[in-house]
């Protein structure tokens, strides 16, 4: 789903076939007709005009618990201490890769409409001039100008779709984000089968907190156009973000069975099957993304993570391994590779793993701090152990 908020993607259903372009943010390959890549809406071509982002991206992957690290002696069978590392770290679908499901941050990649203005009914020359002028300087990011130009020019002609998108946009610029809706909503109101004007408006209810006015209107919008894939893909991040697994499927199940699904579909499928409970079965629909894409960094740490909460922890290894050699400054691949390292007991590979996670760690995640500390906890007591025995305790992997 294409959105004000990190970049606004094409209409999936009508895109020309060409050459695919490679996201360089999540590694996602997308059509050549896109804009935007449609995993995490970063805009694919850093010339394009930026848009507003689904987020993400977003979403992060459920955590399972930072399980006991065993730190023990050969000697007599007898482990040496436990070193608990409770952190149930909470996420949505794929951690760092794909923009969270719904995040964003405080005044957001720039704006712009993508359709050509639409000057239909000014027929007036002074009003043409105010509503050029108006455009100027929402270009120039004089976005206080640009509102007041654009309310003069609704009051002459309230049936311009056009003045109605970009005041809705110059007040989310100035995250005047309830006032933006209503704007937006004027504008759909205008143009109700505009994708761009749906992406814009779900965006900013997002930005205000209303999740319940963007799900209704994509929901609105997908009765009409039933085949709108874009925008379904995005009801079903929506409805993951809302706690409402089963309402995401529904339209993730809509997008993996059509004959044009795409990895992306079949991840959102997969992080959808999850969020339902269906853990075998989000393996099967996170393997089948990996397949059709292998570069995708997020898709092999989705499938990691789930292979992980399924307690088969050497089956997680592989896919996490892959994400973090894909995408090596991603803490969170880095922090879920050191769970699994540590749920097999190769202590020496976790604690290299959750070191490198602490140094990509931002200052705003409340894990590092309490990581850091038992980190040190558990390479001192694994020091004593070294100087005591000589040796520490071998992982379940070295047995075996």
């Amino acid at each position: 789903m294409e959105s004000p908020e990190q970049g606004t993607r094409k209409n999936a259903a009508g895109a020309a076939k060409g050459k695919m372009k490679r996201c360089a943010h999540c590694g996602a390959k997308n059509k050549g007709s896109f804009e935007y890549c449609i995993r995490c809406s970063e805009p694919l071509d850093a010339e394009a005009p930026a848009g507003v982002g689904v987020v993400s991206p977003q979403a992060a992957q459920d955590r399972t618990t930072l399980s006991k690290l065993l730190i023990g002696g050969v000697a007599a069978a007898v482990l040496l201490a436990a070193l608990a590392l409770l952190l149930r770290g909470t996420s949505d679908d794929a951690g760092g890769g794909e923009a969270p499901a719904v995040q964003a941050s405080s005044g957001g990649p720039d704006l712009a409409p993508r359709e050509a203005p639409v000057r239909t009914g000014i027929a007036s020359k002074d009003v043409l001039e105010r509503f050029n002028a108006g455009r100027a300087a929402y270009n120039q990011r004089d976005y206080s100008t640009a509102i007041g130009l654009f309310q003069e020019v609704i009051q002459e002609i309230p049936d311009n779709p056009s003045a109605h998108q970009y005041l809705g946009l110059s007040f989310y610029h100035l995250q005047q984000f309830p006032e933006a809706m209503g704007a937006l909503a004027d504008a759909r109101k205008l143009q109700p089968d505009s994708f761009e004007l749906l992406d814009h408006y779900v965006t900013a209810a997002k930005k205000a907190g209303d999740l319940e006015s963007g799900s209704a209107a994509l929901k609105e919008y997908i009765q009409r156009n039933p085949n709108e894939r874009a925008a379904r893909l995005e009801l079903s991040r929506i409805a993951r973000a809302m706690g409402r697994p089963e309402e995401a499927l529904e339209q993730a199940a809509f997008l993996a069975s059509s004959n044009q699904a795409s990895p992306e579909f079949k991840y959102e499928y997969g992080v959808s099957l999850k969020a339902a409970g269906k853990i075998d079965e989000a393996i099967e629909a996170l393997k089948s993304s990996v397949e059709l894409d292998p570069s995708s960094a997020v898709a092999q740490h989705a499938l990691g993570v789930t292979e992980l909460q399924s307690g088969k922890a050497k089956e997680a290894v592989g896919p996490l391994e892959q994400a973090v050699a894909k995408a090596p400054e991603n803490g969170e691949f880095r922090f879920s590779l050191a769970q699994a390292y540590e749920k097999l007991d190769r202590i020496p590979e976790s604690f290299a793993a959750y070191d490198a996670y602490l140094q990509r760690a931002g200052g705003s995640d409340p894990r590092a701090k309490v990581v850091r500390e038992r980190l040190e906890i558990a390479k001192k007591a694994l020091a004593e152990e070294r100087n005591r025995t000589g040796e520490p305790r071998q992982g379940r992997d070295a047995k075996e």
